[in-house]
């Protein structure tokens, strides 16, 4: 099931990538695939006691993997707030909310792919 998930907000940011200049669908898109994500984390944290275990001592790919999630989480956070002060108006914000994008899509695909690999 967290692969289907997994799959589903992979899908929702890339309609989001498509709806980029439709303000209304990209923000819905963009933060449904939030949503969803965090979901999944939180059921993956309350199935697998994840941080748990990752406390308890993890390496190689699991550990590459909880990396990379953490800083997926972070990024969301990022983005939500630079598209927050981009329709407020402020000139920075585009530079910044596109960069991040990049640096994120790059992060969610390698989470994505080494998801499946940890099972």
């Amino acid at each position: 099931m967290a692969v289907a998930v997994s799959s589903l907000v992979l899908f929702l940011i890339a309609l989001g990538l498509v709806f980029r200049r439709k303000r209304r669908a990209h923000v819905a898109l963009m933060l449904s695939a939030f949503a969803l994500d965090f979901g999944l984390v939180l059921a993956i944290e309350l199935n697998r006691h994840a941080v748990e275990q990752a406390l308890g001592g993890v390496h190689g790919l699991l550990l590459f993997h909880i990396i990379i999630s953490t800083l997926v989480l972070a990024f969301y956070g990022a983005l939500i707030v630079s598209g927050i002060n981009w329709i407020k108006g402020k000139p920075w914000a585009f530079r910044w909310h596109r960069w991040l994008a990049a640096v994120f899509l790059l992060l969610r695909l390698l989470n994505y792919v080494t998801s499946l690999y940890i099972g």
